[in-house]
Order: structure tokens, then sequence, then C-alpha cells
């Protein structure tokens, strides 16, 4: 199997799996999107703020998504 070929395969899985999960979020509550889409942005304030070599830790990060609210 070819890298090309390896690679068509694995964005064909990534799609499916798109897909699916789309699906799934689409059945989701309003109230819960709201609460997961909260999660995601602390989660990505934490990592992109952690490879730009920030030392907050994760509960410092949580504590400060709360008082924004």
């Amino acid at each position: 199997m070819t890298t090309k070929t390896l690679n068509k395969a694995l964005v064909q899985r990534l799609s499916a799996a798109v897909t699916v999960a789309r699906n799934a979020f689409a059945h989701v509550p309003e109230k819960d999107k709201t609460k997961l889409e909260d999660v995601w942005d602390v989660e990505h304030a934490y990592y992109s703020s952690a490879l730009e070599g920030s030392k907050i830790d994760r509960k410092e990060f949580e504590n400060l998504a709360k008082k924004t609210k």
C-alpha cells in the first residue's frame, strides 16, 4: 500500500468520523452544547497557553473561566 493510498484511506475514515460526530452533536440539547463549548474554550485556552510556555495550571484556567460568567 502506498503512502498516497494510506493517506486517502485515513482521510476517508476521518471524514466518516466527523460525519458521525456532527450527527451526534446535532442531537445534543442546546443547554448541554453550551456547557460543552465552555469546556472546549477552557481546554483550548489552556493548551494554547501551555504551548506558548505559560506555567498557569489547568485548575487556574477553570477558575478564570468561572469568573468570566
